[in-house]
């Protein structure tokens, strides 16, 4: 390429593109390192942020007349509903969750069902060390928290029919020598996006940033999703992890579920939560 271009424009522009060139080369071969553990940090940690200075759609935030407070016996956890990413069906969804918990009656998460997160809402789990496994084609993001586990793949593009999972298909690059871009689709609708319960359909495309700092200190993840099937637009947000030792504990949800009185599932009060079950056997 950069012979060809002394052809075209001469000799003198072609010195100085030339390094340049060899200078984008080098910074996009560079590959961040996202080794250590991490673990969420932030204001209230099991709620998306918004991106600081991002002038675009937001994630659903606690509403400010019904704030939550960590730790609090009040465990309410209501969305301000009039944010414009809610398309009328997704807010039809959402009313009677609030109105519960209101009245003190808090909704089950997928968690409490021992199922899988999904993505985004595997980024929106409290509790647990993430780590990272980097090789040449893949990365493997390792969770703590029920011992769930990613997959991106590196070295190949979308497939063209990736039918529907729990995790759906990513696939990755390296981006700018401190960026691990993640693409994902071929998600079910089986999940919820975040803690207050918005659910999503099967058309979500999610796109993750992963950028650790400098110091080392924290690695945010800025990501964007776009479901015409339950938003009216793309909107992006933001989670922060900080760095701890990475010690991995084991944590089995069936080994913890128990009795958790009276919640909100399957759009109603209920005091019996299922337990997941396939409706087809692995053997």
């Amino acid at each position: 390429m950069p012979q060809a271009r002394c052809v075209v424009v001469g000799a003198l522009l072609c010195a100085v593109a030339w390094p340049l060139s060899v200078a984008a080369e080098e910074g996009a071969k560079k590959i961040p390192d996202f080794s250590g553990g991490w673990d969420r940090i932030g204001t209230l940690l099991e709620t998306y942020e918004s991106i600081p200075g991002f002038a675009g759609a937001g994630p659903l935030l606690v509403d400010p007349a019904h704030p939550h407070v960590n730790e609090s016996p009040d465990l309410v956890w209501v969305p301000a509903l009039d944010n414009p990413i809610l398309t009328a069906q997704t807010l039809a969804r959402l009313k009677p969750i609030v109105e519960a918990e209101l009245k003190g009656i808090p909704h089950i998460k997928n968690e409490g069902h021992c199922e899988p997160s999904g993505v985004p809402g595997i980024l929106n789990v409290r509790g647990g060390v993430v780590e990272f496994l980097q090789t040449p084609t893949q990365v493997t993001i390792m969770y703590a928290k029920d011992q769930q586990v990613r997959r991106i793949y590196l070295d190949v593009p979308h497939s063209p029919n990736p039918g529907h999972s729990w995790y759906g298909e990513s696939v990755g690059h390296y981006e700018g020598g401190d960026t691990l871009v993640v693409d994902t689709i071929g998600l079910n609708d089986k999940t919820q996006i975040d803690r207050f319960g918005a659910t999503h359909s099967d058309r979500i495309h999610v796109v993750e940033r992963y950028r650790v700092a400098p110091d080392r200190k924290t690695l945010e993840v800025q990501f964007t999703v776009d479901d015409p099937g339950a938003f009216t637009t793309p909107w992006s947000a933001r989670v922060r992890l900080g760095a701890r030792p990475p010690r991995f504990d084991e944590q089995v949800c069936a080994e913890n579920n128990r009795f958790v009185g009276l919640v909100f599932d399957q759009g109603k009060a209920t005091t019996s939560v299922y337990t997941p079950t396939a409706s087809k056997p692995d053997f």
